[in-house]
């Protein structure tokens, strides 16, 4: 039997068992089991299921600026009615693309993306975007700053992510281990090792020292539609002057909020968070965000369908994650 969205149906075991690889998701098999109190074989069919089901994904997220990505710009566009899939498709096809999805609210879609070059970003604007034909509207807002990023849902985080690009630099060694993780994040010490050249210790020291400095983030992005979220909704908000870092900092602390970044734009700061329901959603809105100092104005556009979603940056080999298309909430 499937839900809504071809998802298998999760039972206990199964939401244990994604609540386990949130925490860590290379542990063995046989710690797992050990914890789980079921058989090896049995962890290693569930997870096969949750992967290949879509509900959940191992991925190794890369920070754009430590791999010498200087500018990463979110693009709010506003299209001609009917022309949201065409304009969405375009922009899923650039290579500088990473997520595209349709929205409900004040943009018709949004589109994230990385450059490393001011000029690469210029050239995007100019001959790419704004020549796709049913694009009315463009606001770019770029990226100053992130305050978190986690791939739970389930467990929440141990804390904000904030890369320290500005002090360690990556050699070609970090750089395959990077890809080696985005390809296979579960692949053990020993695995990378053999495949890398390097002895085992060497492996763990370097992995250690890029989760340690935000380079990295190792962990299973679950499908909220998977958990009976009913969707995800991305957020913007206006601050008042000297309040943007803490009002991103206070935004953070919720489990079911996912990422958080400061902007140059008209936006101070900009997240996604999770909501089981619509009403959820509203509550968050006005109950929770309304305890916060500081903040102005809250925008609010809810995410209907992921056209493009890529766990690494524009010049590793891309690994798509599918999604379930949804269709729009009813007027």
């Amino acid at each position: 039997m499937t839900k809504p969205g071809n998802f298998p149906s999760l039972d206990q075991l199964d939401i244990r068992l994604i609540e386990e690889l949130e925490t860590d998701v290379r542990q063995t098999y046989k710690d797992l089991a050990a914890k789980l109190e079921v058989s090896i074989p049995t962890i290693s069919r569930r997870i096969k299921r949750l992967i290949d089901g879509g509900v959940t994904s191992i991925i190794c997220l890369a920070d754009a600026r430590s791999l010498g990505y200087k500018y990463s710009i979110i693009l709010g566009i506003c299209t001609q009615p009917g022309h949201e899939i065409d304009v969405a498709n375009e922009l899923a096809a650039s290579s500088h693309v990473t997520i595209v999805y349709l929205c409900t609210g004040q943009f018709s879609l949004c589109a994230w993306a990385h450059f490393r070059t001011a000029r690469a970003l210029s050239d995007f604007l100019s001959n790419e975007v704004k020549l796709i034909r049913g694009v009315l509207t463009v606001n770019t807002m770029l990226m100053l700053q992130e305050v978190k990023v986690t791939s739970r849902l389930l467990t929440g985080d141990i804390g904000p992510r904030i890369p320290e690009y500005s002090e360690y630099g990556l050699d070609k060694l970090d750089l395959n281990l990077i890809r080696e993780l985005q390809e296979d994040a579960r692949q053990t010490n020993s695995q990378l090792a053999r495949k890398l050249g390097v002895n085992h210790s060497t492996i763990f020291r370097r992995m250690q020292r890029l989760i340690d400095k935000n380079i990295i983030l190792i962990g299973a992005s679950t499908n909220p539609f998977a958990l009976e979220y009913d969707g995800v909704a991305t957020v913007g908000l206006k601050c008042d002057p000297g309040k943007i870092k803490a009002v991103a900092e206070a935004v953070a602390t919720y489990k079911q909020v996912q990422y958080v970044g400061i902007y140059a734009s008209p936006y101070d700061v900009v997240f996604w968070v999770a909501f089981r329901t619509l009403n959820d959603l509203g509550d968050f809105i006005r109950e929770e965000l309304g305890r916060i100092r500081g903040l102005k104005e809250v925008a609010t556009t809810v995410n209907y369908k992921i056209v493009k979603m890529l766990f690494r940056l524009p010049d590793l080999p891309p690994i798509v994650v599918p999604l379930v298309k949804l269709e729009p909430p009813p007027k």
